[in-house]
């Protein structure tokens, strides 16, 4: 298709109703051989191609794998998650395409997020037909998206601005309001008559007896589990073992902080086994993170508003921005709790934009996350220090969901408790300030304790000596303390008690010396007594000592040193 001189159109009305009526005969041609995977919506209208300031106003678009948590967990087994990640790289990472759609070309402006692919009309095509190549580029895109990931929901809009990140609000009023492009649901649940497959139980096994495990018995997998395995691949033989994004990006972030890596663990035992602290400990817990921006979307709008407005920032400068900060403060976060190692235990199932979505070992969970809260709202502020101060005056913070859970819980289980633990972080603050809520699947059974509110940055720093402290009271007093709360709180008291919730509670606290507990509930200096009445009536209190104890659980700030079987296994892999 040849490329078409830019024109410029004189009136706002006129170009709407050029473009309405591109997209209408569009509509019209495409519909007879349309893929029923791939329902495609008639674009918005956009503004002219020459905004009243003079800017140039460009049409951009953004083919989106949406709901990826789930696709990914489809598979109960970290080798395929493996495979599906490097699927989504292969499907929408700008090195795997030869060649894009007519029209359009990368979006520079929009950094490196996953399973997005990002474009811009090109300059050169006409304001008349610009809606005609952004849909049929949609289509294409999504095509291809479906055609490597056929479970994976595929979505796609476009918005207008002189920038992306003047676009990007529209961007995301139009995905709120359901305004899509393209809008591809995950092919529907097979009804099997067939044996299923061994992996997912969703489809049929069309591949018989493919060997996963060497000492396991062998598996017959659908077309989309086998496409997963493949492409995880392996270390050995003739099948090359391929990175996903996020761990190729990770890997890179590392070496620019003067950390180089030989690899990361394979599976989650091997990482359970990383936060191993005694020789005769059994580490067997795991903690995910999953981490998102607060207020994103009024940085950038308040960023693209001063680039419009001075010329500062640039606009290709404005969404890098967030994306290299995210992924400057997981590389921070691993070179703080792993110096040294050559294989650390982390496994990034996403990276990028704001979004993070990691695995460590639970013993390393809460300074990991501290530091990631901390140093990517440093990377935000040393990324725009030379920008407005109406800008700076916006900058956007990280806020945390933690799930800590054992090794053989089911993943995808973890990663939606983990979202709603996100959602209740970002609401307890109103995405004001960095935030973590946090649940213990082991400890905690699965529900969250009474009274146990989510804690910010600022909790976690201002109380980490005290936490130190309280980490050192002996475990099986902790635990004793935590479930005599549990006890006067989560559980009905007998009718005829005479006790006050939560007595016993202060009684074995006072009974024996918890003096960092005594000061968290009385203040520096407190005796027994003093924290006996500090206590006595205040339900709130024993939360906040409830609090505290359930942080300590995991609150070990001392470095590690790399275990030896990790270190001969960093060895091998080079």
């Amino acid at each position: 298709m040849s490329k078409k001189t830019r024109k410029k159109g004189s009136q706002v009305s006129r170009a709407q109703q050029q473009q309405e009526a591109a997209a209408r005969r569009h509509g019209a041609g495409a519909a007879a051989g349309r893929d029923r995977s791939v329902q495609l919506a008639v674009p918005q209208p956009a503004g002219p191609g020459q905004a009243a300031s003079g800017m140039q106003v460009r049409r951009y678009l953004d083919v989106s794998a949406v709901r990826i948590q789930d696709w990914l967990t489809r598979t109960p087994d970290l080798k395929f998650r493996r495979g599906a990640s490097v699927l989504l790289t292969e499907a929408t990472a700008r090195d795997a395409w030869d060649e894009l759609p007519p029209g359009v070309r990368w979006n520079d402006e929009a950094g490196e997020v996953d399973g997005v692919v990002a474009l811009v009309v090109d300059d050169s095509v006409a304001d008349d037909d610009a809606s005609s190549f952004v849909a049929d580029a949609a289509r294409a895109v999504a095509l291809r998206m479906r055609a490597v990931m056929p479970y994976c929901p595929v979505q796609a809009v476009s918005g207008t601005g002189d920038g992306y990140a003047a676009a990007y609000d529209g961007m995301e009023q139009a995905r709120r309001e359901g305004r899509f492009l393209v809008d591809s649901p995950p092919a529907p649940p097979e009804v099997i008559v067939a044996k299923p497959c061994d992996q997912c139980r969703s489809a049929a096994a069309v591949r018989q007896g493919i060997t996963v495990v060497a000492a396991e018995p062998k598996q017959d997998l659908c077309l989309d589990c086998h496409a997963r395995f493949e492409a995880a691949g392996g270390t050995k033989g003739d099948k090359v073992r391929r990175s996903p994004r996020p761990e190729r990006r990770m890997r890179e972030a590392l070496r620019a902080a003067g950390m180089e890596v030989t690899g990361f663990p394979d599976d989650f035992k091997a990482m359970a086994a990383a936060g191993q602290l005694d020789r005769d400990d059994t580490a067997t817990q795991l903690a995910l993170i999953y981490a998102d921006g607060n207020k994103v979307g009024t940085f950038l709008s308040e960023a693209a508003k001063a680039a419009r407005q001075g010329g500062r920032p640039a606009k290709a400068d404005i969404v890098p921005a967030i994306d290299q900060a995210t992924l400057g403060a997981l590389a921070d976060a691993i070179v703080n709790r792993f110096t040294g190692w050559s294989r650390p235990p982390v496994l990034a199932n996403l990276a990028g934009g704001d979004d993070l979505l990691v695995s460590v070992p639970a013993i390393d969970a809460w300074l990991f996350v501290r530091t990631l809260l901390e140093a990517f709202g440093q990377h935000v502020d040393t990324a725009t220090r030379r920008w407005p101060e109406s800008v700076r005056a916006q900058l956007p913070s990280l806020s945390a969901g933690l799930v800590f859970h054992h090794a053989t819980a089911p993943f995808s289980d973890v990663v939606r408790i983990a979202e709603d633990q996100l959602k209740a972080a970002k609401q307890a603050t109103r995405g004001t300030e960095p935030t973590v809520a946090f649940l213990d699947l082991t400890a905690d059974g699965g529900l969250q304790p009474s009274g146990r509110e989510p804690v910010t940055l600022a909790y976690l720093n201002g109380n980490a000596g005290l936490l130190e402290q309280i980490e050192q009271i002996p475990k099986s007093r902790r635990e004793t303390l935590v479930a005599l709360h549990r006890q006067a709180f989560e559980t009905s008291v007998a009718a005829d008690s005479t006790e006050t919730p939560g007595e016993e509670f202060i009684r074995r606290l006072t009974d024996l010396d918890n003096t960092p507990l005594w000061e968290a509930a009385a203040g520096p200096g407190a005796t027994a007594a003093g924290a006996r009445k500090a206590l006595t009536g205040r339900p709130e209190k024993l939360n906040d000592l409830r609090r505290l104890l359930d942080v300590a659980r995991y609150w070990h700030t001392q470095p590690r040193e790399q275990p030896a079987r990790q270190e001969r296994e960093a060895v091998l892999a080079q």
